[in-house]
């Protein structure tokens, strides 16, 4: 078979092809056109989209065979070196771009759109892109962009200019500034994992188990031995090392070896000359079981102690004294669901042995140094012996924090000496990634007649999965917000995690918080209804002020924002006007607030280095350990770095996430980042900028005293003019073989690992600190809903955020409208779901994602309260805004309809049962 075609206006001839290659793979493993992206390749995510024919289209819907005479246009044909596409540009300048990976499939569908029409509506832009996912920036600014874009292409701009992208001067904390990374990642540029290739390379597959539960009886891999392009086939006696890896307890084997615990255990790697071949050998695999009772649920596993993972307790003061002096004591249980995360990058690695017996793993892991850690004793090297080079990372949201494909790859390098590629097929990151737990928690809370709270307890059980995971840390951080932002005089807070016959449950976005979010902030708006009382006025009278006691003890003295959170979702609610109702709709509004750590805290080590370097011509390098995963940390420590340095941001270049090149900066999670490692680029500013002066008034014969150093150039004393610039200064340092380098480490705030306050209370302030800091919010959701299908549309958000000063504005704005939108997802649709032995979630299409057309007006109150120890009184605050949405969506049904739902998601079934409690017979 031969068929022509046209790719980016270049023409090519295909023969001898397999019937069913599908365009994305061509695009992909033929012509190496890796900006278009293989998120699922089952059509239900975007990223792969090119335009066909003047279409937008799913390349990986569309076969080859059948594409004869026809002209494809992929990303790639939108820039080039000097310039790029107005769709490029505004979707990195209006903040569209974060971890990057939908980002080419959203320009291509948005270039076919514009094509026809140059000024569209809202509406017609979301019905443009309602077939492709973004897990991170909430739609609002992707909608922005393409509305951006279609401006300059009406004012008739084709193209813009590379070099006028970037601001060639200082920028100062608190901008909106481009994203360092996002020109490279709207153009596809950037390379992730899975778009990487290597000579030689070998292809790694994982035999998995299809049941929850079973002993393994016998495996036959003889077959997938001698089949072609094998190399080898790998079972648990052949791994060198331990057969167990974990975060905190190493429970989970590499291969099964023996039982296998939950549906995707792994039990055989095949690595073979492709991926195709390693797939074949992977059906040639019999094994037989005996299938054993699988224990799925409270009940069961609470019969058994050993099914315990963990136990955590908190609390403070008198409780019997609490529950005596409250007029009135409300009593609920409620219950979450496991959540999938739904990264739009699939889970990718390349491990490479060199000679010299190095194993360099190529991977987007949230914790590089952590990784070198868990790999080391299964294949039995010492740890100096392996590096992590850090990759672009398509979303991880606590996802990317647990081993997935590093230990198989790197154990196929080291055993066939060949570089091995392993990439989670979408089916399979769904089925054996660890998800958010699912809860059932019990609350009882008591107030007095005056409306204040006196007494609050929470009994939380966490369904985890078949190997711990950090669920111990995930529980221990519900026990330490599980009451809310508020200062309570008696507070017992109990939970235990469970091993399950389930997928793991690890970090998720807010960390054990979203779910006593929904619990803690369902108590505060139940009884405020109780006392006939205003839920944001409820909230006030009882709000967590500066040295006033969480339920753990700790009293923050700085940078409490919640109560100015809460004024101002109060003030901007005063303003707003509801939508007209339509008939058989009801309107509710709903109301949460909560708060979060900043940092590991808990007595914790939580520090971080940074290195920087001034090059001959005149840039700066600057070295962090940090892992930007769409949230926007490299941008916002050059952003930093260019503020006190004074140095033009387009002249800087960050380096991130690589052990053996850039300083360590621990695990990039706990919203720790800005304070931790901004703290180290602030330090280290200063200290470049000392030895900069320094060595310039050597050369000059200029009095350091007097020397400043502002847009790149030097200044003695008042004069206005500058005696001379960075430009000749890095010339003179080049030719006088002068290096101006530094390293700095910051090590953040002391804390305790206090969770239960003394009855005299603690001895001193640092003994009772939890964590360094806390971000604070509150959230209103506006909905109307269906008395007749229960079909909840969301109309308007309106979330208050307390994020310490902002670093830069667009990037606090853009992890706002993502969490909101998370948020949503969490509280109406989403679910990950186990039934017996199958996944029935198991694909984008049924994990109940927010899309396009689902996201609300969202209006972003930016609260500043700015952190004493912070960098610039900047804080942490990426993970909050998802924590509002299931407490604040229930309180608007109930405000529509009166019926509370207890039970996460609220989907259209839960809330017409509800509604049917509360007829009346003959209704």
């Amino acid at each position: 078979m031969k068929i022509e075609l046209t790719v980016n206006e270049k023409n090519y001839i295909c023969e001898s092809f397999d019937k069913g290659l599908t365009l994305l793979s061509y695009l992909r493993e033929v012509l190496h056109l890796t900006a278009v992206k293989n998120g699922c390749n089952e059509g239900h995510c975007g990223a792969c989209t090119v335009i066909l024919d003047g279409k937008a289209v799913l390349a990986c819907r569309k076969f080859l065979k059948d594409l004869n005479g026809a002209h494809i246009s992929t990303l790639e044909s939108l820039s080039d070196e000097k310039s790029v596409h107005p769709l490029i540009y505004s979707f990195a300048k209006e903040g569209a771009v974060q971890c990057g990976f939908c980002t080419p499939g959203f320009i291509m569908s948005s270039k076919a759109l514009l094509d026809k029409n140059t000024n569209p509506d809202d509406k017609e832009i979301r019905k443009a892109l309602t077939r492709n996912i973004c897990r991170c920036t909430g739609y609002v600014k992707i909608i922005d962009a393409v509305k951006s874009a279609a401006e300059l292409m009406r004012n008739d701009t084709s193209r813009v200019d590379r070099s006028t992208i970037f601001p060639d001067r200082s920028v100062s904390v608190g901008e909106s500034v481009i994203r360092i990374d996002s020109i490279e990642k709207a153009t596809g540029e950037t390379l992730f994992a899975d778009d990487m290739y290597m000579k030689n390379m070998l292809h790694a597959k994982v035999f998995r188990s299809p049941y929850p539960h079973a002993e393994i009886l016998e495996i036959d891999i003889s077959r997938a031995v001698e089949s072609k392009g094998v190399v080898r086939v790998l079972l648990a006696d052949d791994i060198p090392g331990e057969n167990r890896f974990g975060p905190i307890k190493k429970d989970q084997p590499v291969l099964s070896d023996g039982l296998v615990l939950y549906i995707g255990d792994a039990i055989a790697a095949v690595y073979a000359d492709s991926e195709a071949e390693a797939d074949a050998a992977l059906d040639k695999i019999r094994v037989k079981y005996k299938v054993l009772p699988s224990v799925t649920e409270i009940s069961d596993a609470l019969s058994d102690e050993k099914n315990i993972i963990a136990r955590m307790e908190s609390g403070r003061g008198d409780l019997k004294k609490g529950f005596n002096n409250a007029d009135l004591i409300l009593e609920e249980e409620f219950h979450t669901q496991y959540v999938e995360h739904g990264y739009l990058e699939p889970e990718s690695c390349i491990a490479e042995l060199n000679p010299a017996g190095v194993l360099t793993v190529y991977i987007a892991s949230q914790g590089p140094p952590m990784d070198i850690h868990e790999i080391a004793p299964v294949i039995n090297f010492p740890p100096e012996k392996i590096r992590i080079s850090g990759m672009p990372m398509g979303g991880g949201f606590g996802g990317k924090e647990d081993i997935s494909v590093q230990i198989i790859a790197s154990l196929g390098a080291v055993l066939t000496g060949r570089p091995v590629k392993y990439t989670y097929t979408r089916k399979e990151s769904i089925t054996v990634s660890g998800k958010r737990n699912a809860t059932k928690m019990k609350y009882r809370l008591g107030v007095d007649v005056q409306g204040k709270i006196t007494a609050v307890t929470s009994d939380i059980t966490a369904k985890g999965g078949a190997y711990a995971s950090v669920e111990e840390a995930v529980i221990l951080r519900s026990v330490s917000f599980a009451a809310g932002p508020y200062t309570i005089p008696a507070a017992s807070i109990k939970a235990r995690a469970l091993y399950l016959n389930h997928a793991p449950a690890c970090a998720m976005r807010g960390f054990g918080n979203p779910t006593v979010s929904f619990g803690s902030e369902m108590m505060m708006n139940m009884m405020a209804d109780s006392l006939h009382l205003d839920p944001i006025e409820f909230r006030l009278m009882n709000v967590l002020e500066p040295g006033k006691p969480t339920i753990t003890g700790d009293r923050p003295l700085s940078g409490v924002g919640i109560a100015s959170c809460l004024k101002a979702l109060k003030e901007e609610l005063s303003r707003y006007e509801k939508p007209d109702l339509r008939d058989g709709w009801e309107i509710g509004i709903g109301i949460a607030a909560s708060y979060k750590n900043v940092g590991l805290g808990i007595g914790m080590d939580d520090s971080a280095g940074a290195y920087a370097k001034i090059l001959p011509d005149g840039n700066i390098a600057l070295h962090i350990g940090s892992v930007d995963m769409g949230q926007g940390s490299n941008s916002a420590m050059a952003q930093i770095l260019s503020d006190k340095l004074g140095w033009p941001f387009s002249r800087i270049k960050i380096y991130s996430a690589n052990t053996s090149r850039d300083p360590l900066a621990g695990m990039t999670t706990a919203s720790r980042q800005t304070f931790i490692s901004g703290n180290a680029v602030l330090k280290l500013a200063e200290k470049i900028k000392e030895e900069l002066i320094r060595q310039v008034s050597e050369i000059y014969k200029v009095d350091k005293e007097v020397i400043t150093f502002r847009e790149f150039s030097f200044f003695k004393g008042s004069d206005k003019n500058s005696f001379t610039d960075m430009d000749e200064v890095a010339s003179s340092f080049k030719d006088r073989g002068i290096t101006i380098e530094a390293e700095v480490k910051y090590a953040g705030p002391q804390t305790s690992f206090a969770l239960v306050e003394p009855e005299n209370g603690y001895e001193n302030p640092v003994a009772g600190r939890l964590h360094a800091a806390y971000c604070y919010a509150a959230q209103a959701t506006v909905l109307e809903v269906s008395r007749k299908t229960g079909r909840v549309n969301v109309l308007d958000v309106f979330i208050a955020s307390d994020t310490g000063r902002v670093i830069n504005r667009a990037a606090v704005e853009g992890q706002m409208e993502g969490g909101v939108v998370m948020g949503l997802g969490y509280a109406l649709s989403e679910e990950f779901v186990q039934k017996d032995d199958r996944i029935v979630t198991d694909s984008f299409a049924r994990l109940g994602i927010r899309r396009i057309g689902q996201t609300p007006r969202i209006k972003c109150l930016i609260v500043e309260e700015p952190h004493d120890q912070g960098p610039y009184g900047a804080k942490g605050m990426g993970e909050l805004p998802l924590s509002m949405g299931a407490p604040s969506v229930s309180h608007a049904l109930h405000d529509a309809l009166g019926i509370w739902i207890k039970s996460i998601p609220a989907v259209p079934e839960k809330i017409l049962a509800e509604l049917k409690k509360t007829e009346k017979p003959g209704d």
